[in-house]
């Protein structure tokens, strides 16, 4: 209970802080870019959640694997086995995700957005940076899950609370004294996506327990996670038509200005969320431990005592909570 209580305390800290640094910085990049070329930055959110129906439930799948197997000893080498066999594939979809969003470049540029002062060339260059930076992004919701299956979260927290506030005030900093544009905005992006994933990996591999083997791919061990993870590609693929319709919708209809104010109204309203992700993200993974020891009487205890504490915010989470922190 002591790690639970860590775990939803960081996840609170790091939530709000997270929040804060994106309600704060937004008026600046607004101040510096103009809202047109911020409303890029509701069209990259955009991209990333739809693409997110590419996840199939391969992070939810690795918080419940790594946290099932974590209490029990003698599944080191399965642990890394299965970490090894299913982020190849994740990052075959990351490099994919890139490669889509840098053919549809054009298109999007031209054909879907509604632009006003920003020229199209401009924004197909942003929009192709965009790309480079899902290369990277991409992976980090599957880490992200590893770490918070081994119930790592204060290291989770502490790394994205470092990141949040380099990528934001970093951001500033660029568009202030080097260039005042959207492309310098996003290039700033595809380094701090860069180093961010790169630490999250690091420290993920890290905190899984020592096996004498390298880690290989193993085709068997799909086996025993595919229907879980069917049938969180399939919340995932109803929660992204619910939270994202509306924006690709709004993104063809209005002004890319006007988009720019939406994305804005949007990145306030999801500060809400913050409230609640806490709770289920650290409770999660300790009920998955439970439900493997097999201790009933403290399985039902948990849950009620954190359906007790959720029932006090007034929101429900979504998967889209760190894509709109995501720049």
């Amino acid at each position: 209970m002591n790690v639970l209580k860590k775990n939803i305390l960081a996840n609170f800290g790091g939530g709000v802080w997270i929040g804060l640094m994106g309600l704060i910085f937004v008026p600046l990049y607004i101040h510096f870019m103009g809202v047109e070329a911020y409303g890029l930055i509701g069209i990259y959110a955009t991209l990333l959640a739809l693409f997110g129906l590419l996840d199939m439930g391969l992070s939810s799948t690795l918080n419940r694997e790594m946290a099932r197997l974590a209490v029990r000893d003698g599944n080191a080498q399965e642990m890394r086995d299965l970490v090894r066999t299913l982020e190849i594939p994740y990052w075959a979809v990351g490099l994919l995700i890139s490669i889509i969003v840098i053919m549809l470049s054009p298109a999007i540029a031209y054909r879907w957005v509604n632009v006003e002062n920003l020229s199209p060339k401009t924004v197909q260059t942003a929009i192709v940076m965009m790309g480079l930076i899902m290369a990277f992004q991409w992976p980090l919701s599957f880490y992200s899950g590893g770490l918070m299956g081994l119930q790592r979260q204060v290291l989770l927290n502490g790394i994205n609370v470092v990141m949040a506030t380099f990528r934001g005030l970093g951001a500033v900093l660029i568009l202030w004294l080097v260039s005042p544009t959207v492309e310098a905005f996003f290039s700033w992006q595809i380094v701090v996506s860069i180093v961010h994933i790169g630490l999250i990996v690091f420290f993920f591999w890290r905190s899984l327990p020592y096996a004498p083997e390298v880690p290989r791919f193993r085709s068997e061990l799909l086996l025993n996670i595919w229907r879980f993870a069917a049938g969180m590609t399939g919340i995932v693929v109803s929660s992204t038509i619910l939270t994202q319709l509306d924006k690709i919708i709004l993104s063809r209809m209005l002004s890319l200005t006007m988009f720019g104010y939406y994305t804005l109204a949007g990145v306030v309203a999801m500060t809400l969320y913050r409230f609640v992700g806490p709770v289920f993200s650290a409770t999660y993974p300790r009920l998955t431990n439970l439900v493997a020891l097999g201790v009933t009487d403290d399985i039902i205890s948990l849950y009620h005592k954190s359906a007790q504490l959720m029932s006090v915010f007034p929101a429900e989470p979504t998967h889209t909570e760190t894509i709109h922190c995501a720049v």
